[in-house]
C-alpha cells in the first residue's frame, strides 16, 4: 500500500483522482475533510457509505470515468438481509492508490 497520503499523484502535478484509470485500485482512508466544512452539504446516506468504506479498509476498483473526468466506484452492502448497491465519484482527498503485490 502506498503510505504517502497526499492528494497529489507521484509526479506532484495533478491530484491523485485525476490520474486514475478504469481498473485502478484505491483505498479510502478517511472521509474527505471538505465534507465537514461549514455550509458544505452532503446527503446522510452518502456520508454513511463513506464511513462504511473507511471502516471496511478494502481496496476499491475504478469502474468508469465520467465525461467530467471523475473516477467512479461501485460497492455493495448487506443491510437487513438485502444487498444495497452504491456508486460514488471521487474528486477529493482521502484516497490512496493501492499498489499490486509482487
Amino acid at each position: 500500500m502506498n503510505r504517502n497520503r497526499s492528494t497529489q499523484s507521484a509526479s506532484g502535478k495533478k491530484p491523485l483522482w485525476k490520474t486514475l484509470k478504469v481498473g485502478d485500485r484505491i483505498r479510502l482512508f478517511e472521509v474527505p475533510r471538505e465534507f465537514f466544512q461549514e455550509g458544505y452539504y452532503i446527503h446522510r446516506d452518502t456520508m454513511r457509505v463513506y464511513k462504511k468504506l473507511v471502516a471496511r479498509k478494502r481496496p476499491l476498483r475504478i469502474a468508469w470515468i465520467d465525461e467530467y473526468g471523475h473516477p467512479w466506484i461501485v460497492c455493495r452492502f448487506r443491510e437487513k438481509g438485502r444487498w444495497h448497491w452504491h456508486s460514488l465519484a471521487f474528486n477529493h482527498d482521502g484516497i490512496v492508490r493501492v499498489l499490486r503485490r509482487r
